[in-house]
C-alpha cells in the first residue's frame, strides 16, 4: 500500500569524491570487414517497359534505356555495428561508351519493397534525388572483365540508417552516356557477382536495469529495527529515522569481459520534505551481496563502505509536496565499481542511498509503473 508520502525533477550532481584511483578501461575497437552479395538484383527497360528480368545473369546500365537495381541484407550485422566504410561494387564484361557522361551513379532507394521477380520499368520504385558515389569504366568494342568500385563515404550513413531500420538497403544504378553489362547474383561464378563490402566496429550498448532486489531500513521507535519493508511498494529516505534504500543489479545480462563506459542510477521520488542542511541524497557501495531482498532489517543491514559514489539533490515545498521528481546521479566514479562487479564471479552490485537531512520517498521495483522504478542504466563495449 502506497504510504503519504510523493517525488522533483531530474538532478545530477557531479560528485567531489573518487572511490578509487582507477579509470574506465579503455579499448581500441577492432574493425571487421564483411561482404555481402545481394539478396535481389534485377534491371528494367523502357523499351519493354513490363518485362522482368530477375531471373538473367545480367545487369545492364544503359543512358535511358537500362538501369540496374539492387538490394542487400544489412541482418548478419551486429545491431551496435558502426560503420566506418562502405564500398560498392559490380563486374562488367563489356560495354561502350556513347559519349558524355560515363560515370554509373550509385542511387539510394528507400523503398525496399520492390520484389526481384517483379520488378519492371513501369512499377520500379523511385531512387533519392541524390547520388551516393559512382564509378567509371570505359569500352570500346573489346569485351573486357573490369570492376566498378563505388567507396564513397556517402555511402556509409546510408548503410548505418538502414541497418538502424529495416536492415534492407537498396541501390539504383545508372549512367547518362555509357553502357556496361555486369554480372549479377545468379552468375555461376560467385566471385563475379555484386557486392556491398563494410568494415564496422562494435560500437557502445546501453542496457537499462531495473533492481533483483530492494527494500529500505528504518530504525527502531517501536520495534522497527526488526522489520522488513521488501515488499512495500515505496523506498523511503529519512535522517531522522536513518531510513535508507538498498538496491541490487544483477549484471549478467552484460556480456562478460565488456568494458563499462558510463553508469546512470535512478529513482523517482513522489514525496518529500526538505527541512534544511544538507539535502543530497548520496549513493554508497554495498561490497555484500547476500542480503536479502526479504529479511533485510535496520539490525542485519550490510555495511556501505568508501566515500559516495554520487549524489542527487531533490527539493520539496512544505505546501503541496505530492509530485513525481526522479534523482539522477551518473559520476563517473560508478564506472570501475561497475566494471569490478560486471568482472566479478557473481556479477553483482548494491548500493545504499543515503540523506543527512532531507526526507523523500521513491517508488521502489514492486510498484506497478515500470517506468517509475529504480533503474540503472549501463553503457558498455561489448
Amino acid at each position: 500500500m502506497m504510504s503519504r508520502f510523493r517525488l522533483p525533477s531530474s538532478s545530477s550532481v557531479t560528485t567531489l569524491l573518487a572511490v578509487a584511483a582507477l579509470s574506465a578501461p579503455s579499448l581500441a575497437l577492432a574493425s571487421t570487414t564483411v561482404t555481402l552479395t545481394p539478396v535481389a538484383d534485377s534491371y528494367v527497360s523502357p523499351g519493354v517497359p513490363d518485362s522482368n528480368f530477375g531471373n538473367h545473369g545480367t545487369l545492364v546500365v544503359n543512358r535511358e534505356f537500362a538501369e540496374a537495381y539492387l538490394r542487400f541484407d544489412l541482418s548478419s550485422l551486429p545491431a551496435n555495428a558502426v560503420i566506418t566504410a562502405a564500398s560498392l561494387s559490380a563486374l562488367a564484361y563489356d560495354g561502350y561508351a556513347y559519349g558524355g557522361d560515363g560515370n554509373v551513379y550509385t542511387s539510394f532507394v528507400a523503398d525496399d519493397s520492390w520484389q526481384e521477380m517483379g520488378i519492371t520499368w513501369n512499377n520500379r520504385p523511385a531512387p533519392a534525388s541524390s547520388t551516393v558515389g559512382e564509378w567509371f569504366l570505359w569500352y570500346d568494342f573489346t569485351p573486357e572483365d573490369k570492376r566498378g568500385v563505388n567507396s564513397n563515404a556517402a555511402l556509409i550513413p546510408v548503410v548505418q540508417g538502414e541497418l538502424a531500420g529495416d536492415k534492407l538497403v537498396s541501390f539504383r544504378l545508372h549512367s547518362p552516356g555509357y553502357k556496361t553489362r555486369y554480372r549479377s547474383r545468379e552468375y555461376s561464378n560467385a566471385a563475379q557477382r555484386p557486392a556491398l563490402t563494410l568494415t564496422y566496429e562494435l560500437g557502445p550498448v546501453t542496457t537499462v536495469l531495473e533492481p533483483e532486489a530492494d527494500a529500505y531500513v528504518h530504525r527502531s521507535y517501536w520495534g522497527e529495527s526488526d522489520w522488513n519493508y521488501g515488499s512495500e511498494q515505496e523506498l523511503v529516505i529519512y535522517d531522522s529515522a536513518d531510513q535508507k534504500i538498498f538496491l541490487r543489479f544483477n549484471l549478467a545480462s552484460i556480456p562478460a569481459g565488456s568494458a563499462i563506459q558510463s553508469v546512470k542510477l535512478s529513482a523517482t521520488s513522489f514525496w518529500g520534505r526538505s527541512p534544511g542542511g544538507d539535502g543530497n541524497v548520496y549513493t554508497y557501495l554495498v561490497p555484500d551481496n547476500s542480503w536479502g531482498e526479504y529479511s533485510i532489517t535496520y539490525n542485519n543491514q550490510p555495511a556501505a563502505t568508501g566515500s559516495p559514489l554520487g549524489w542527487w539533490w531533490l527539493w520539496y515545498p512544505t505546501i503541496n509536496p505530492n509530485f513525481d521528481q526522479m534523482g539522477v546521479t551518473e559520476d563517473t566514479n560508478f564506472i570501475p565499481v561497475l566494471q569490478a562487479a560486471s568482472d566479478a564471479s557473481d556479477r553483482r552490485v548494491s548500493f545504499r542511498l543515503s540523506s543527512p537531512h532531507y526526507l523523500t520517498s521513491y517508488y521502489s521495483r514492486e510498484y506497478s509503473d515500470a517506468s517509475k522504478r529504480p533503474t540503472l542504466e549501463v553503457t558498455y563495449l561489448p
